[in-house]
């Protein structure tokens, strides 16, 4: 497999920031070493697939990985350009911290991601992760009683979890808005939600504080009508109700335009960086209209966040930790646009391979997805290859079988899970991503086949023989 010279390589990425005067030449130098030994096509970029696994990812042997939507995964680049920031640190800290060495970065990178996703850099702060900004988001609204929280669709568990610690702390209400599974289409999506707050009382209507809604849900995921749902929630609580769109799975795996979200009607939005856009852990992005950002608290009140401190400032310090994460999403952008092509063609290949996938696996497994294909990116949600006339128990023990089987036989991971459509049903969600491509997909398939084939209708003997993977 390629792999490029270490130092060679942090030695590249740390240049334009930290040795600005190198010479010309050297530079050169460890540009023409990042390409030595790999087999490129024509743009002088790597294939999608495996050859991309091999040189710039570094998982286990044999690992063939369908879930990047769970913790994603960082490059080798992006995480040795994470090594120079962590040593800018340790070499001088009073620099890094106190006299702007890590703000003069996050400025840079600040501007940089604003620009990809459709936004004004003054409205976009950083966050370890999407849970935090969600915590910041609903832990500071004056909250009163009897004041509604809307949850759209299957959230991921921290939004219901917060939401339910409010209703405890304040005495709030929450409405949740279930959808039918498998889903059609985005009316899907537009006939619940009108349904659920026309069920409410014109009082009660106007009661509605927040709206929670996903970008592309996790569990089961499917690319949601933000735009669309934001409009419609706004119109009936005659623009009173605030939206949050939660889009830990959207950066990096879909086009994002704030611009457009904001004239919809969103007020929040918040993303991972560590997931599908590649950079170190503990990344993330909080995007806040102006006239919301007032209202804001990050997790951590810290000495520099005393009463009206500016909004970004309040985010920028949350005390002495390791800053190079935030600052490794510059080097995640350098990676996509100089080693992948580019966001147009990286977004390109996670949909057409995952649009693939789906319909090749739902082919061979005799299943269906949960959603159609212009509902789905490179997540994807699949029925298992499990009769549905078997006793529960027995299909449960099935789809944990499959997944034990993917993992400890062919080193696939996928996440098999329970979803009510309306009865209980068994599903995976797969994730596509730039070191997979077609073969690995139709790997999946046939192993999966021959592990369900090995399962019985019969109960296992024992409930704890059962382990689900959520």
């Amino acid at each position: 497999a390629f792999r490029r010279p270490m130092h060679l390589r942090t030695i590249f990425f740390a240049m334009p920031r930290l040795v600005p005067r190198v010479a010309p030449a050297a530079v050169l130098l460890c540009a023409c070493c990042m390409h030595v030994g790999a087999a490129h096509s024509g743009d002088g970029l790597l294939p999608f697939g495996k050859p991309v696994r091999d040189a710039y990812f570094q998982f286990a042997p044999g690992t063939v990985y369908f879930n990047h939507g769970g913790f994603g995964a960082t490059p080798r680049p992006v995480r040795e350009a994470m090594e120079v920031w962590t040593s800018s640190m340790e070499a001088q800290p009073t620099k890094w911290f106190a006299k702007g060495g890590y703000h003069a970065v996050l400025s840079g990178v600040r501007e940089r991601m604003a620009k990809l996703i459709g936004a004004n850099a003054s409205d976009v702060v950083f966050l370890d992760n999407a849970s935090g900004g969600m915590n910041a988001v609903l832990r500071s609204l004056d909250w009163k009683a009897d004041d509604i929280v809307l949850l759209i669709g299957s959230l991921y568990a921290v939004f219901p979890n917060t939401a339910a610690w409010l209703q405890q702390r304040s005495s709030i209400r929450i409405v949740k808005v279930p959808i039918s599974y498998p889903a059609s289409g985005p009316e899907d999506y537009l006939g619940a939600v009108r349904l659920a707050l026309r069920s409410l009382s014109e009082a009660d209507r106007a009661k509605v504080r927040l709206a929670l809604m996903d970008h592309i849900s996790s569990y089961p995921s499917v690319v949601m009508p933000v735009p669309e749902l934001a409009s419609l929630v706004r119109a009936e609580t005659d623009g009173k109700a605030l939206i949050f769109v939660d889009g830990a799975h959207a950066l990096g795996q879909v086009h994002i335009d704030l611009a457009a979200f904001r004239s919809a009607g969103v007020h929040f939005y918040v993303m991972d960086g560590h997931k599908w856009f590649m950079s170190s852990h503990g990344s993330a992005l909080l995007w806040a209209a102006p006239e919301v950002q007032l209202l804001l608290e990050p997790d951590v009140i810290s000495s520099e966040n005393s009463p009206g401190t500016p909004f970004q400032v309040k985010f920028d310090y949350i005390g002495t930790r390791d800053y190079g994460p935030w600052c490794s999403m510059g080097d995640a952008l350098a990676f996509r646009e100089r080693d992948l092509g580019g966001e147009p063609r990286v977004l390109a290949h996670l949909r057409d391979l995952g649009q693939w996938a789906a319909g090749h696996l739902t082919s061979r497994w005799g299943t269906e997805a949960v959603a159609p294909a212009n509902m789905t990116a490179g997540l994807m949600t699949l029925r298992l290859p499990i009769p549905l006339e078997w006793p529960i128990e027995a299909q449960r023990a099935c789809a944990s079988s499959i997944g034990d089987g993917l993992v400890d036989q062919h080193g696939m991971q996928i996440i098999p899970f329970t979803l009510q459509t309306p009865n209980e049903t068994q599903w995976a969600r797969i994730s596509a991503q730039v070191y997979l491509d077609r073969s690995d997909f139709e790997a999946l398939a046939t192993n999966a086949l021959k592990l369900a084939s090995t399962c019985s209708p019969h109960a296992p003997a024992h409930p704890e023989d059962v382990q689900m993977h959520v």
